[in-house]
């Protein structure tokens, strides 16, 4: 009696174990060989030490119409393989057990966990299904309530979970020891195949269940998670598993082919391109020794960002703020948030206490003497950031790391009154700091690859998504703002739409936030304080400094009204606490009044269409000016940062592949062009020479970098 051991992480090419040709041929060709070998009774299929398998190599999916007609064997033949295999086969599973891996599990015979392992079928998030029998197997063995939960959110569960869901038959930590004792014991039992097993449901009851699930989908952006329903209906429609794969199949290749389908694999690639590291990161005790750091201010963003290194559980966190009854408030601000986070299982009471013991305010810079990391987070105002910058190069080791959360300033002015500029950078968060998963980190003139390369490690040390960018006005998410933010308020004044009309137009887009839900979300001021800064506000009898086509509703909003959106329960919309908890916006009669106060006479309401044209294309045309500066290193970066730090709808595929494969170049172009002929005047209508570029060459901006035309004409020089 021998137990056969394939470890098919003998032949990857990465930890992951992604189920590329390679791993697929070598199942099939250790199978078959089992099968003939008459000591072998039994087989356990193995990922290694470190993970199972993390699914199928997606850098295929471009291919898979060549190797569907190539005699290269598809995950489907692998699994069908194991599951009619006459010797019982078990999977012992470690670390990531996802996609594919988990169909490979599946069409095993038995399945046994280790302790840490995740198992998932996460394809809806790339914009695919389950294609290997994921949608057909998990609802026979686990029901389809808990396979509704797993396929259609696309989460992962524990190998606790796993085991109550019957996912697993055992977990242990010594798997493939266990998994050995669980082959003998098959070999003298009758072979369980899920895929043969009876559904748990009726027809009936899967109906209802199904359609419950759909009344949750979200009305755009949703067709993975429709077709995994259709998937997951055959079960109880077709007579048998391979029936069933058949529409599987359908729907599979359905989803890879669709528009949503491919942008949704373009985010999965781009975020792993933005945060592929400069270089190895130099060696820091920010990345090993728990040593101090500290946030100056402690305002909602500070305390913010306090919060997110506080709860790495790394740090010794000092929040810094002048003002005793601020920082009093920056403290209970956290203190709030981590006793949410504690009643609702997040985190347990102990966790909690110890986070707060780590936690120390104080008004006095001498208090971080020893403190490796510090990040500004004070108002927008350079005098008194360059103020506290010359405070902290005198008291702060020569080994530590300035950083300033600036969303618009210039970083190299802060940089110039330190003592040492090569470890100074921007840090941006984006509100509320510790939600929001987008970083920028913002290189200067004289930051060093090594700070950079520190940083990224850091940003994702901390769990967020760091993307490098240039220093500008702005950097790269807020210089694109700008004309966004200009013309939403600019489509109430000089067109006749109301503050909600244009919202709806935003979120019917696919927007997370409507523009005013989004200001009043972020805080008003926060937008009035910089305009402030750039000399458009108008104070006294000053003549302000400002663009063209400029209003004056945000400024008299803000400083005549004090409608600084959420936090003070009024701003572009009232807000009350008995209703949506303060965060449902109300009409305004107050703010009604004060449109029809600044509104251009004769003005004409537009159509959704033309409020999508008249704010987001030139918002993609300052990316392309960005890219054209090297602000930004590669379009997908840019995509990346409106994604994950505005919201913008990942079956899009972000701002800049939108206008490539959505709206088309050459249409982007025409329409920019008839509107600075109607606004010349008006700069962020100025098309994009790199627009133009790209146009007469007949490419998207995608393919300009991929031939790497960029490098040719000197726009990379991040």
């Amino acid at each position: 009696m021998v137990v056969q051991v394939i470890d098919f992480s003998t032949v990857s090419s990465a930890k992951l174990n992604p189920l590329g040709a390679t791993i697929r041929c070598f199942l099939l060709e250790q199978l078959a060989a089992a099968q003939t070998n008459p000591n072998v009774t039994s087989i356990v299929l193995t990922g290694g030490d470190i993970n199972f398998s993390a699914g199928a190599d997606l850098s295929e999916f471009s291919s898979f119409a060549e190797a569907k007609q190539s005699k290269i064997p598809s995950l489907i033949d692998v699994v069908t393989a194991i599951e009619a295999s006459e010797k019982p086969v078990v999977a012992a599973i470690t670390g990531h057990c996802l996609g594919g891996g988990l169909e490979v599990a599946l069409s095993c015979h038995y399945r046994v966990a280790h302790s840490k392992s995740k198992l998932g079928l996460p394809e809806v998030q790339v914009g695919v299904i389950p294609g290997a029998g994921g949608t057909q197997r998990l609802p026979r063995l686990v029901g389809l309530q808990a396979a509704c939960q797993m396929i259609l959110t696309g989460k992962a569960v524990n190998a606790t979970k796993a085991l109550q869901l019957n996912l697993v038959d055992v977990v242990s930590d010594q798997v493939l020891e266990t998994a050995k004792e669980w082959a003998q014991r098959g070999e003298t039992a009758p072979i369980p195949r899920v895929g043969q097993l009876p559904p748990k449901e009726s027809p009936a009851e899967a109906h209802v269940i199904l359609h419950a699930a759909t009344l949750g989908f979200p009305p755009q952006g949703s067709e993975g998670l429709h077709a995994a329903v259709e998937a997951m209906r055959a079960v109880y429609t077709t007579p048998n598993l391979s029936s069933g794969m058949k529409v599987e199949a359908e729907q599979f290749i359905q989803t890879l082919l669709s528009e949503q389908g491919q942008a949704l694999r373009h985010v999965f690639f781009a975020l792993r391109s933005a945060q592929k590291p400069w270089q190895s990161p130099p060696p820091h005790v920010l990345l090993k020794d728990k040593v101090p750091v500290a946030v100056i201010g402690a305002g909602t963003m500070g305390s913010g960002i306090a919060l997110v290194l506080l709860q790495t559980g790394q740090y010794q966190v000092y929040l810094v703020d002048v003002h005793e009854k601020a920082l009093e408030k920056g403290a209970q601000l956290i203190q709030q948030i981590l006793k949410t986070q504690t009643a609702r299982g997040k985190i347990t009471a102990s966790q909690e206490q110890s986070l707060l013991a780590k936690l120390h305010t104080t008004q006095s810079y001498d208090d971080l003497r020893d403190c490796q990391l510090v990040v500004e987070a004070a108002i927008e105002n350079m005098t008194i950031k360059q103020k506290i910058f010359q405070q902290l190069s005198r008291v702060v080791p020569k080994t530590a790391i300035l950083l300033s959360n600036t969303s618009t300033l210039d970083i190299d002015q802060m940089a110039a009154v330190v003592d040492f500029p090569q470890r100074f950078a921007g840090w941006h968060f984006f509100s509320p700091a510790h939600v929001m998963k987008l970083v920028e980190i913002v290189v200067g003139k004289q930051t060093s690859k090594e700070t950079v390369a520190l940083l990224q490690a850091l940003t994702k040390r901390i769990g967020k998504i760091g993307v490098v960018v240039g220093n500008c006005d702005g950097f790269c998410g807020n210089r694109m703002l700008k004309p966004y933010s200009a013309e939403t308020v600019l489509l109430i004044t000089e067109s006749k739409n109301c503050i909600a009309d244009v919202d709806k137009a935003f979120l019917k887009f696919g927007m997370a936030l409507g523009p005013f839900q989004m200001s009043d979300l972020a805080g008003n001021d926060v937008g009035y304080n910089i305009r402030k800064e750039r000399g458009w506000v108008r104070t006294g009898n000053t003549t302000p400094n400002r663009p063209d086509r400029y209003t004056e509703l945000a400024d008299d909003m803000v400083a005549e009204h004090g409608r600084l959106g959420q936090k003070t329960f009024k701003g572009w919309y009232n807000y009350d606490l008995a209703i949506g908890k303060g965060r449902k916006g109300l009409h305004s009669p107050e703010m009604e009044t004060l449109v029809q106060k600044y509104r251009a006479r004769g003005a004409t309401a537009t159509t959704e269409d033309e409020m999508i044209e008249q704010v987001l294309y030139p918002l993609v045309n300052e990316g392309f000016k960005c890219l054209e500066e090297g602000i930004a290193r590669s379009p997908s970066d840019i995509d990346i940062v409106y994604l994950f730090g505005y919201g913008f709808p990942a079956w899009r595929g972000g701002p800049m592949y939108w206008a490539d494969h959505e709206v088309t170049l050459p249409v982007l172009l025409s329409t920019l062009q008839s509107l600075h002929r109607k606004h010349p005047r008006t700069e962020h209508f100025v098309p994009s020479k790199l627009l133009e570029r790209c146009v007469r060459l007949q490419i998207t901006v995608e393919e300009y970098y991929k031939r790497e035309l960029h490098v040719r004409s000197g726009q990379a020089k991040l």
